[in-house]
């Protein structure tokens, strides 16, 4: 390690991931930037993960707890507040990897632009296999500066796994709000209310898509982005923002819950942007003709 550089910790809470785990413990071992710690804890998992992050561990030398589980939000807390070191922290989710350069790469961003609440790049979407699904960059994933009314219009995005944060910045925003499941979005608004964010245009972060992703669960998903946004009822943004993000509830409820979706209808009708908006057609079409069976 050369102590002139900056510690890096990359935090991982491991769940029934045995057949991804090892993979995702390599990608942190073999990055380039080698002033690192690895703080592993496993959240509970039933099947071998355990067992493989033992024998890891004793070959490379990492921290690992095994423990009941708490939950990936409370994890990441006890993690954050009780076991990390670095100036700058990411968070590895057990079933996804990382280029070998990611670290890095961001971390040299960060210490040249020590205002940012974050930096972040793009993300391939890989299978079970590895293969790559996807390494299209989407234009919503590449802004820079203040962007915290984009991100709650929508117009931005922050990918799952492609992000380093300074641990001061996790200290100032409070942590991950533990009442609320959806963790990375939001944390993604308490960052972004504060503070400007950094950009990295290369592909280095490695996102598995399989059957048992959370965010398979679209509905799942809608109820908890409606549950963080409606905790920034009090922000001038959020009033600005109404007629973009219930006219996207609109749409996606009309998909699945048509009660709800009727309650949007009514509130973003009297909006002239709505009818500008794609978001109002695509749910006007889903709840006259989209009907589960």
């Amino acid at each position: 390690m050369n102590k002139n550089n900056p510690l890096v910790s990359i935090i991982m809470s491991s769940y029934n991931h045995e057949r991804f785990v090892e993979k995702a413990i390599l990608s942190a071992i073999n990055q380039t930037y080698k002033d690192i710690e690895l703080i592993v804890i496993d959240d509970g998992s039933k099947d071998r993960s355990p067992e493989i992050l033992k024998n890891l561990q004793e070959k490379y030398g990492f921290h690992l707890e095994l423990r009941a589980n708490h939950g990936l939000v409370k994890t990441l807390n006890y993690a954050l507040k009780n076991l990390t070191n670095g100036k700058f922290v990411c968070i590895l989710d057990s079933d996804d990897y990382f280029h070998e350069s990611k670290i890095e790469k961001q971390v040299a961003v960060l210490e040249q632009n020590p205002d940012c609440g974050l930096c972040y790049n793009p993300i391939y979407y890989v299978d079970v296999n590895d293969t790559i699904i996807s390494d299209k960059i989407d234009k919503k994933n590449t802004l820079t500066g203040y962007i915290f009314e984009e991100f709650f219009r929508g117009d931005a995005h922050i990918p799952d796994g492609g992000v380093l944060i300074p641990l001061k910045v996790f200290q100032d925003i409070g942590y991950y709000d533990e009442d609320v499941e959806l963790e990375d979005y939001q944390l993604w608004f308490k960052i972004l209310s504060k503070y400007p964010v950094c950009y990295i245009d290369e592909l280095l972060t490695y996102y598995r898509t399989h059957e048992t992703n959370v965010s398979n669960d679209e509905y799942k998903m809608l109820l908890w982005e409606r549950q963080v946004i409606n905790k920034w009822k009090d922000h001038p943004v959020y009033e600005k923002s109404k007629p973009f993000v219930f006219n996207r509830w609109f749409a996606k409820f009309a998909k699945y819950n048509k009660k709800e979706a009727l309650i949007y209808l009514f509130k973003i009708i009297k909006y002239k942007t709505t009818y500008a908006d794609k978001n109002f057609y695509k749910g006007i079409r889903r709840l006259l003709f989209y009907w589960k069976t």
